[in-house]
């Protein structure tokens, strides 16, 4: 696998559940996620490679000593850091792996998900985030993941608040540890708006409410890093124009899985949110007669020709509402309401 084309897809239910990782744990486990495939069966047995982990763990220029060494000592802490998902019916505890195995010789790693957690990984239709897994492999600070994947769920939308107590809980945070807020915003908040902000396709600004004389509300300000998030020899925008993919072996279910994977591919390549995604691809669809293609093509060509005022994501969903009647500025509207 190609972590520069990976893509991260987590129910957001998973985003938002408590939970403390270090940084090369969740760097390790979004790698195993991003392996997931819309026709993978609960159960399913994935096999990568030691080098893989490694090269996934280098990447933000720190490195943790022999590879077999850590990715035992990576695997043994995430199998006793459970994650409590929560909704109005229950409380799920549950571990993010099932077995996992490495061969000492060929250095193949084999491994399954938690069966209880499954169905918030194979069965994730809506109320999902999206991103390519290159744009958290370079960040040093745990909290700069978790902060990127709450943030990005409301990319769109482009604005999210939290009560601060929420907030400490998601990111899995002790109430001993930074106990006082300025410890929280400097070790916390301005550490992942550094590296947000030179690191990944998202940066943000935040304000500060109080209650009393504690601050108790944060509301985060999300703006989209064009030219961020990308690796080195990566174009984002400017790329080869689309052409639809066409049947030449009669694989047909096959044909339609790899139509909407390069679809949502090239959707995200121009900054559309997760969801927007999906329901392009729901009620568009990834056939030629509904000119999809062609219009991403004409999105492309109008990057390239300096058309594009302001950022892409807005100019690719306002062509698409209008073309399709897609109703994404009535959706953003309602969730800020």
């Amino acid at each position: 696998m190609k972590k520069n084309t990976a893509t991260v897809v987590k129910a957001n239910n998973v985003i938002e559940a408590k939970y403390r990782l270090s940084t090369r744990e969740q760097k390790v486990l979004l790698l195993f996620i991003s392996m997931l495939k819309p026709s993978h069966q609960r159960g399913h047995v994935y096999t990568t490679h030691v080098n893989e982990i490694m090269e996934v763990l280098n990447t933000s220029d720190t490195k943790w000593g022999d590879a077999y060494t850590s990715f035992k000592e990576i695997v043994t802490s995430l199998k006793s850091k459970p994650l409590h998902l929560e909704n109005d019916e229950e409380v799920i505890i549950c571990n993010w792996l099932g077995a996992v195995s490495l061969i000492k010789k060929s250095g193949e790693i084999k491994f399954a998900f938690e069966p209880q957690l499954e169905p918030f990984l194979f069965e994730v239709k809506k109320n999902f985030t999206m991103y390519p897994l290159h744009n958290i492999v370079r960040l040093k600070s745990s909290f700069s993941i978790r902060v990127y994947e709450l943030l990005k769920q409301y990319a769109l939308i482009g604005k999210r608040r939290f009560e601060l107590q929420q907030l400490r809980g998601m990111l899995g945070i002790q109430d001993a540890l930074y106990s006082r807020y300025f410890d929280f915003k400097k070790r916390v908040l301005l550490t992942a708006q550094k590296e947000l902000a030179k690191k990944t396709d998202i940066s943000f600004t935040f304000k500060e409410e109080k209650k009393g004389r504690r601050i108790a509300y944060l509301t985060f300000y999300i703006n989209q890093n064009e030219s961020k998030g990308a690796v080195e020899g990566e174009q984002v925008y400017e790329l080869s124009l689309e052409e639809e993919p066409q049947n030449t072996g009669g694989q047909q279910l096959s044909l339609e899985y790899d139509k909407e994977q390069r679809l949502r591919e090239r959707l995200l390549e121009l900054q559309l949110d997760e969801w927007q995604v999906n329901r392009v691809v729901e009620r568009v669809g990834v056939n030629g007669e509904s000119g999809i293609w062609k219009l991403i093509n004409e999105i492309k060509m109008d990057k390239r020709d300096g058309k594009v005022k302001g950022g892409i994501a807005g100019y690719t969903a306002k062509l698409l509402d209008k073309r399709y009647k897609l109703g994404f500025f009535k959706a953003a509207e309602e969730a800020l309401s």
